[in-house]
């Protein structure tokens, strides 16, 4: 392997370990770390870069998480590709970073329709059984890359009017209802499953029927749990990647009243 000088990654608005990251990618395209070599232990990275064994640890499952390495106990990290799989990494720790995540992406109509809630709908939407509703499914698409995702967004009718922002809106989808029904988020509900891809779903993203996709179910809530946006989106499994970031809090801050 090629010698070279470490630096520690620069702080900015990423965390420390994407920053490791981003740099071990660099030298993987460079040469410095070959296809078949093995890249540097946590310890060693740990000195090389100035960093904790938490930081280094992460930035090689974030390597891993990309196809570039592999890793096994008692022989290392190993490289197995000299270029990223063309995956969006989705890092979040608030809700604030789950709305801005599409800033990247415009949304492409597909379709749009009225409906009225049945029991089940009702049941999955969080709403009551006959309200009124909007409907619709686009695209997430991304500047020359295959389209991120599917999504199916319902709206209480009282909200149709957002149907003619939506085609080729760039954002939040959240946030332009704020802008236009003065409206505010008062909390969001997630739920994140598998599910392999339907014929037509597979057909609007360029992917394979049956392809493994993650599949996100977002419930938008206003004060007193009303329903502003319920949203289904299909992310194949290539193409997205979500990491939760959490702190403990520590117990001596904790106070009980």
């Amino acid at each position: 392997m090629a010698s070279r000088a470490a630096h520690a990654p620069r702080t900015g608005g990423a965390p420390q370990y994407a920053l490791l990251a981003q740099e071990l990618l660099r030298g993987i395209g460079a040469g410095d770390y070959p296809v078949g070599s093995l890249l540097p232990t946590e310890a060693e990275l740990c000195r090389q870069f100035s960093v904790s064994r938490i930081t280094a640890r992460a930035a090689l499952k974030e390597l891993q998480a990309r196809g570039m390495v592999s890793r096994r106990a008692g022989i290392g990290t190993r490289v197995e590709q000299a270029q990223a799989e063309e995956r969006f990494v989705h890092v979040s720790d608030s809700v604030e970073a789950l709305l801005q995540f599409t800033a990247e992406t415009r949304f492409r109509m597909v379709s749009s329709r009225a409906l009225v809630a049945d029991a089940r709908q009702a049941e999955e939407l969080q709403c009551g059984e006959g309200q009124q509703l909007f409907e619709a499914v686009g695209l997430r698409t991304r500047e020359r890359k295959p389209a991120l995702c599917l999504t199916r967004l319902v709206f209480p009718s009282v909200f149709s009017a957002v149907g003619g922002r939506l085609d080729g809106h760039r954002g939040s989808v959240m946030l332009l209802l704020e802008q236009m029904f003065g409206v505010h988020l008062a909390e969001m509900r997630q739920v994140i499953e598998a599910a392999p891809l339907r014929a037509a779903e597979a057909r609007l993203l360029g992917a394979a029927p049956r392809e493994a996709a993650l599949v996100t179910r977002r419930w938008h809530l206003g004060e007193g749990g009303r329903l502003l946006i319920a949203s289904v989106s299909l992310y194949p499994h290539r193409r997205y990647s979500y990491a939760l970031r959490m702190r403990r809090q520590r117990a001596d801050t904790l106070s009980f009243t």
